[in-house]
């Protein structure tokens, strides 16, 4: 049976029910059909606003099919969980360096659990030694992952030397080598399967301009009508990562689609607008995608930035010079681009595996030679 832990979590200056844990399909249902849950993509883990009766009833939907732990002083006494507050200045300095909206958010998440590492020590007692023992605990203790343990140093040294302006030197700390991970890429056959059960023309839209523009999610969410250029055939993208406008793609396939959306749905400002009005929802799209992989047969692990690795992918397989393609998907350096020459089948169908050359030897007749 699945051991649920419900822990409590402070999430944007609210006391949470963080459930974390290994779980199979059944506990995975009930968490979803659960009301008022919400996934977090900073803490990795499915959450809702702490109350005395949420945790009592939670805990009864889910011992039906999993094993509860709960620590002792989440049921007995809520006050004596460490609540931290922001150092002076922390958040006002994010935001007056334009960083964006997520980054801020994961900046401040990160800094308030070393700030709860070191209670009750004052992050002005902190040294290089403190931030090296808090990057051990990260690892064995808590077992983030590379980039997680990255966001955690740049969190803790943004205070020490934008706020706290401290010397650079005095608080510099190794950092892990990157994981060289291949992007995750959809073949044209599986991305023409995804589109085809694909019924609703918003969701529809919005996987035509992901992947025919190559667009990331925020970029996707931030688009307004005057970004789309009919005339000139390009969808304008307007601070992009690093704050870069840019241009791309804008296909005549997806053209068409937005014109039916836009008739059926008539949306005012934003390209794609939520239920209030408002740009819409990044955690929805994820969740339509995903419902619409299982439709359509897929068991790859797919997101919004996926279709985006798959539009670089396709077109280098189809010939498109790398510079080009540095350029519709805003990349600074090349070196970010090149990663898709390792993911790309181009010229492998030259190829003929040695074994294959060996094919007299590995037949089942000559299985006992």
């Amino acid at each position: 049976m699945n051991i649920l832990n419900l822990t409590p979590l402070w999430h944007r200056e609210k006391l949470c029910i963080a459930i974390k844990g290994r779980m199979s399909a059944e506990p995975a249902r009930l968490i979803r059909d659960f009301p008022n849950r919400m996934y977090s993509r900073t803490h990795g883990c499915w959450y809702l606003v702490y109350s005395p009766e949420t945790l009592s009833h939670l805990t009864h939907v889910l011992s039906r099919v999993a094993r509860i732990s709960i620590p002792n002083s989440f049921c007995e006494n809520r006050t004596s969980l460490i609540r931290v507050k922001l150092p002076e200045g922390y958040r006002e300095c994010l935001i007056r360096l334009r960083y964006s909206p997520n980054t801020r958010l994961t900046y401040e998440t990160q800094l308030c659990k070393f700030l709860e590492y070191l209670h009750p020590r004052p992050i002005s007692d902190v040294t290089r030694e403190i931030i090296d023992t808090y990057m051990i605990y990260l690892i064995n203790d808590k077992r983030v992952s590379i980039s997680t343990q990255n966001t955690a140093i740049n969190a803790i040294k943004f205070y020490l030397e934008k706020v706290h302006k401290g010397e650079r030197t005095l608080y510099y700390t190794d950092r892990p080598i990157k994981e060289n991970r291949l992007p995750q890429v959809l073949s044209e056959h599986e991305i023409g399967k995804l589109l085809t059960v694909v019924k609703n023309s918003k969701h529809r839209s919005m996987l035509f301009v992901l992947y025919s523009a190559g667009l990331r999610m925020s970029e996707l969410l931030k688009l307004r009508w005057n970004d789309v250029d009919e005339a000139r055939m390009v969808i304008t993208v307007r601070g992009g990562k690093g704050g870069k406008d840019r241009i791309s793609l804008l296909s005549k396939v997806t053209l068409q689609c937005l014109r039916e959306y836009k008739e059926l749905y008539k949306p005012a400002t934003w390209v794609f607008e939520g239920v209030d009005g408002g740009p819409y929802s990044a955690r929805s799209v994820n969740q339509f995608i995903h419902r619409y992989c299982a439709l359509a047969g897929i068991t790859k692990r797919v997101s919004a930035h996926t279709l985006r690795h798959s539009f670089a992918t396709h077109l280098l397989e189809r010939g498109t010079d790398l510079r080009y393609i540095q350029t519709l998907l805003g990349h600074e350096s090349s070196l970010t681009t090149e990663r898709y020459t390792h993911v790309t089948k181009r010229g492998f169908e030259k190829l003929i595996s040695p074994l294959d050359n060996l094919a007299q030897w590995c037949t089942l007749d000559n299985k006992d030679i």
